[in-house]
């Protein structure tokens, strides 16, 4: 072992007075005066990563991650598997002869995690330099981040003295975590994070903590979440008897918190939101009724939600190459096929794609359904990720190109109404008195009337798909019970496609396009069910 450098550790003792953070001692400790010797720079450094790798989680180590020094610009990420023995050997020794508790339990515990020397010393060693510590932090001058350090170790010291079954570190730990509870809840200013953190702590102690968590309910009913937090640890801790009271108040406090600002904008939509959710779960259907009745008033222009939209302007030479796809058509049946004879490449699936990108973009989020308004979260298991948002970028520049196209043939052909059902018509999937009310639609569409257009060719596509896989795979269940026949509708018919044997392509070009109510334009639903305010259409597609 090492002999400590008494320069190195007169700086360390110097620097770790009256702190609150490791990091705020490592930035002194990197500033101190000290002799010059390269033993002395060497037990520096290994002092300011051990001081500088966190902890990730309460009492856990094994992952832990920091940084180690060469100049301010010149820090290199590094984790614990990365230390070399010599820094170890550097750790143990000041372990040994630091008499600050903050530094010396943060020093046994990363020996603990790195498996250097005997685990129960350095998990003793560690645990008791943190309950050292906690008093200490807690008489520092800046008074809050010294009860956030200290609330944290006493969440590690319960840790290590539960997992190494240190009776009597365990006891102390208790004491102390009760003190600082009572502490907290009787003061007017503190966080409810920290008295929550404080009560798992108690938890992993075996203690009973029934009536801290209904005290804490109570001190913290002024904060909405707070409070339903409080409430929810009790519902974990009190007998079985007590909760359908303990669910009953949850769902009552999100409630109260929604009514008592009826100008609250989203804020009021998502308690409301979260009441009906835990009243669905919990099986109270009376509040469940009032939480919906009150969510389905709500004016969406209340919510306080910016509408983003974009418009698109494809670069001339494609709107040219569009166009000059439909000169080259031989009659006016060949130029309207030509609108839609393959699906966008974007449509093809790329196993390698999955994960393009991550991070920000798979935050979970929800969208508001406004015909509601309520709330729309994709199932867990949805490829909800960038692929997808770049596939319904792909059909929107489609769609314009497509405008582009019967723009163009409405300009060379002109046709009547005659010549269009004569183009459409076909006797298996679209006989004449369809064709003729398809036709309808494209004349609308070439006024500048696209939702009359929409809804009108709408569910002539639906008949279509329905008369092409009607020989190839089933599309009616027959009644059963008190349970009516049925005819599977546009969604089920979309993603009946591929087992009838069309492209997944197509299939999954038309589901974002027509139903999709999460990640796809949901044409069908918007336009004609009326999930939005009518206004021009500015995705048109035949």
């Amino acid at each position: 072992m090492p002999q400590v450098e008494p320069s190195v550790l007169g700086a360390l003792m110097e620097a770790a007075k009256d702190t609150v953070s490791y990091e705020a001692i490592a930035v002194v400790l990197a500033a101190a005066d000290i002799d010059t010797t390269t033993a002395a720079a060497q037990q520096r450094d290994a002092l300011l990563a051990a001081l500088r790798l966190r902890l990730p989680g309460t009492g856990k180590a094994q992952g832990s991650t920091g940084t180690l020094p060469g100049g301010p610009l010149k820090r290199r990420s590094v984790s614990l598997a990365e230390v070399t023995a010599d820094q170890l050997e550097i750790w143990s020794a000041y372990a040994d002869a630091v008499s600050t508790p903050f530094v010396r339990g943060r020093l046994h515990h990363l020996l603990l995690a790195a498996g250097h020397g005997r685990k129960p010393d350095h998990a003793r060693g560690a645990a008791a330099g943190y309950l050292d510590a906690a008093p200490l932090l807690l008489s520092a001058l800046k008074r809050f981040p010294g009860l956030v350090r200290a609330t944290e170790c006493l969440r590690w010291a319960g840790d290590l003295a539960w997992a190494f079954n240190q009776k009597d570190l365990q006891k102390r730990v208790t004491e102390d975590l009760v003190a600082l509870v009572e502490r907290v809840l009787a003061d007017t200013e503190d966080h409810p994070g920290i008295a929550d953190c404080l009560l798992e702590g108690l938890r992993v102690q075996r203690y009973d903590i029934t009536d801290f968590a209904e005290r804490a309910a109570r001190r913290y009913a002024g904060d909405v979440h707070a409070h339903v937090g409080f409430l929810k640890l009790l519902r974990e801790v009190a007998p079985a008897s007590r909760r359908a009271d303990i669910d009953t108040a949850i769902v009552d406090a999100l409630l109260d918190a929604a009514d008592a600002d009826v100008n609250a904008g989203f804020r009021r939509h998502n308690l409301l939101t979260w009441a009906a959710t835990e009243a669905r779960d919990w099986g109270l259907s009376e509040l469940r009724v009032r939480a919906e009745m009150a969510l389905q008033q709500t004016d969406p222009d209340s919510l306080g939600w910016t509408r983003l939209s974009r418009v698109l302007i494809p670069p001339r030479g494609l709107s040219a190459g569009a166009r000059a796809h439909i000169d080259a058509a031989v009659d006016l049946r060949d130029a309207l096929w030509r609108t839609a004879q393959d699906v966008h490449p974007a449509m093809r699936e790329h196993a390698d794609d999955a994960h393009v990108l991550e991070g920000l973009l798979r935050i979970p989020r929800t969208r508001i359904n406004t015909a509601g308004p309520v709330q729309v979260t994709p199932p867990v298991d949805a490829d909800d990720n960038h692929v997808v948002a770049l596939q319904v970028l792909a059909m929107d520049f489609l769609g314009h190109l497509t405008a582009d196209q019967l723009d163009r043939i409405q300009e060379r052909f002109v046709p009547d109404e005659a010549e269009l059902i004569t183009a459409l018509a076909h006797d298996t999937v679209l006989p004449e008195p369809r064709a003729r009310t398809f036709a309808h639609a494209f004349r609308y569409f070439w006024l500048g009337e696209f939702d009359a257009a929409a809804c009108i060719a709408l569910p002539q596509v639906e008949q279509i798909l329905r008369q092409l896989l009607r020989p190839r795979v089933p599309i009616v269940s027959v009644a059963q019970g008190k349970t009516p026949g049925t005819v599977d509708q546009l969604g089920g018919l979309i993603r009946s496609m591929p087992a009838a044997g069309y492209p997944a392509d197509w299939s999954r070009a038309l589901e974002l396009l027509l139903v999709d109510p999460d990640r796809g334009m949901n044409l069908r639903n918007n336009v004609c069910h009326g999930h939005r305010t009518p206004a021009p259409f500015t995705q048109p597609a035949p």
